[in-house]
């Protein structure tokens, strides 16, 4: 088990539904009762658990235990990779959906996630970087239906009904979605797609809830998952849906898949992009992954095959995925 000797905690006292004192006290009571040396930090505004992960290690820090959502742990781990440091990252899930955490199967429950810190391993992870607007993302970008539902839930929402305020924008979306003209490069070898969503996937298998937005997704082979989606009526888009929550993902013209070290997509018209659940303009983008880049704190029994959905069949880098155009 790993032994830290100075830890930095960063918490978002916005993020999700949860009372900011109460989460604090939690924090502090644990680390007082285990003697751990430690200072906490609030987050005031966007920016301030990059900056600070990013000083971490120059501060004597060997662990950076974010407290809040996605957002917090993206920037966390931004700060990371900036600063050239090793440390690890540890997660206190405390947004509206914690997707990283659950990904990485951490508990949800704030005193279980703080266990980690005792009973935990520390595992190396590949990390998705986008070079044109120089940001780094944990588990996934996209553009089209999942950054729709990014743009338009409002935070206002998101605090109040948490995850149900994008299932009330998701359904408004899902009948309006219809595919645009796509030009995809995959590894340097274009495509032209009618589609309506493409997601990079570094990390996107939820161990709990045995969901995975694609099969074979692993955070450690150094390669994104790419999902091309291009169903041209509210029921094809659903039928879609259905497909990969029940995990038949191959043999469907509506559905692509393949696997890729960069790709880079351009729409007409433009639509909008988003990392890690944030929003980030409008298309074209540009997504690589830096393979073996960032140190998580997981699960004593985390293996990598756990984030994996093995199937009938497997990806291979650069399958040919056929075009459609018109």
């Amino acid at each position: 088990m790993p032994h830290f000797n100075r830890i930095l905690v960063i918490m978002n006292p916005t993020a999700g539904q949860r009372s900011a004192a109460r989460l604090r006290s939690r924090i502090e009571a644990y680390f007082l009762e285990k003697g751990h040396d430690f200072v906490l930090r609030e987050s005031e505004a966007k920016g301030d658990a990059l900056k600070w992960a990013r000083t971490a290690t120059a501060e004597g820090f060997d662990l950076v235990v974010a407290a809040g959502g996605d957002g917090t742990i993206r920037e966390a781990a931004e700060g990371l990779m900036r600063s050239g440091a090793r440390i690890p990252l540890a997660q206190v899930p405390a947004g509206t959906t914690n997707f990283s955490a659950r990904a990485l199967a951490i508990p949800t429950n704030v005193r279980s996630a703080l266990d980690l810190i005792d009973t935990g391993k520390v595992e190396r992870f590949d990390i998705g970087y986008l070079p044109e607007h120089d940001q780094y993302f944990v588990f996934i970008a996209g553009t089209g239906y999942d950054a729709i539902l990014i743009h338009d839930t409002p935070d206002k929402l998101k605090r109040r009904f948490g995850f149900l305020a994008y299932v009330a924008t998701g359904i408004r979306e899902f009948f309006r979605l219809r595919p645009v003209r796509m030009e995809v490069e995959i590894d340097n070898q274009k495509r032209q797609f009618r589609a309506h969503t493409i997601m990079a996937v570094n990390i996107g298998s939820i161990a709990n809830l045995r969901f995975s937005f694609a099969p074979d997704i692993d955070p450690h082979d150094g390669l994104l998952n790419i999902a091309i989606m291009s169903s041209r009526s509210f029921w094809g888009s659903l039928i879609v849906l259905l497909k990969i929550l029940a995990k038949r993902y191959y043999g469907y013209d509506d559905l692509k898949l393949t696997k890729a070290r960069r790709i880079r997509i351009t729409a007409d018209p433009p639509l909008p992009v988003e990392f890690d659940g944030e929003p980030l303009g409008t298309t074209p983008f540009l997504a690589e992954i830096i393979p073996d880049a960032i140190s998580y704190l997981v699960p004593g029994d985390y293996a990598p095959e756990m984030l994996v959905e093995r199937t009938e069949a497997t990806f291979v880098p650069q399958p040919s995925l056929g075009a459609t155009s018109g």
